[in-house]
């Protein structure tokens, strides 16, 4: 359970992106096109970076393109999802397994439907992880089980992440970083979801598990060459028929976030924003978003 819980606190949106982080192709890559995910957003002469994090990857994604690392240098503050640093005591917290684990008699076999139910036994016979293990464990915690596994099977290692890469060059260079939400809010938000919501985000992940089999290739490499349009067919389709937790994940958590992407302008240095790239795209995506209000966005 251990590296359950050091994933958990990092998962919001996770369901999308992590088919962007199983990474098999090399940094040098993304350099060919001249693009990133990176954007430069506007206002008169107010500058602020905004950049689609990928959760955990591995060290061949390193180094990255000069433009993140130029974009970073010329910002005065790093403004993450959260504080990664209480996200790693809540990581080691008896909190978490609290929060997701049955207490009144119910089971996730009695809180999802047969179907569901199946559909996990069979990824967990994979695993080696039995039944018994998730038997008091809430939906989202099975999800964030499965995931943890998916990710740590791939040699992926959230240390070396995007957010965590920065978050950590933030702290070398003495750069306030501020957080978007908290750490425990972001489990909350799991956490109060009824059953059948924490159900389709559940089945949302394992689709987007099946869905990366045979189209990892194509969508890293949408990542790495700041393809949008093509990273957001291929990964938002993880929630067709899952509106919910769609609106939950991702339209309600830009609409909380973009005031205080907004407030950066009013800063005297640029603002770098890290947040998870599923957030960036779509029709509801932060990049939209800020684009109704009137900024200027250019992709770096």
């Amino acid at each position: 359970m251990a590296t359950n819980k050091k994933w958990a606190v990092r998962l919001p949106g996770i369901a999308v992106v992590l088919a962007l982080t199983f990474s098999t192709t090399s940094a040098a890559q993304s350099a060919a096109t001249g693009k990133s995910f990176l954007w430069k957003v506007q206002s008169g002469a107010k500058v602020l970076y905004l950049a689609g994090s990928v959760h955990a990857l591995g060290a061949d994604s390193y180094p990255l393109s000069a433009a993140y690392e130029n974009a970073f240098t010329a910002s005065g503050t790093l403004v993450e999802e959260i504080n990664l640093a209480e996200a790693e005591q809540m990581a080691a917290a008896p909190m978490l397994l609290a929060k997701g684990l049955y207490t009144d008699g119910r089971t996730f076999e009695s809180a999802v439907g047969k179907d569901t139910a199946t559909l996990v036994a069979t990824r967990l016979k994979n695993t080696g992880i039995p039944m018994e293990m998730i038997r008091t464990m809430k939906p989202w915690m099975v999800m964030l089980l499965i995931t943890a596994f998916e990710a740590q099977k791939a040699g992926l290692d959230a240390a070396l992440g995007l957010d965590k890469h920065f978050f950590d060059k933030a702290r070398a260079a003495g750069k306030p970083v501020l957080a978007l939400e908290t750490a425990e809010s972001q489990i909350d938000r799991f956490d109060k979801m009824p059953d059948s919501l924490q159900e389709q985000m559940l089945r949302s992940t394992l689709s987007e598990l099946e869905v990366q089999r045979d189209s990892i290739a194509a969508m890293i490499g949408a990542w790495r060459n700041g393809d949008a349009a093509t990273l957001e067919k291929m990964s938002l389709s993880s929630f067709d028929g899952y509106r919910g937790a769609y609106a939950s994940l991702i339209v309600e958590r830009n609409n909380n976030w973009i005031p205080q992407i907004e407030a950066c302008m009013t800063k005297a240095a640029p603002c770098f924003v890290v947040v998870g790239a599923a957030h960036l795209i779509g029709p509801d995506g932060l990049l939209t978003l800020l684009q109704k209000k009137g900024y200027r966005i250019e992709q770096q």
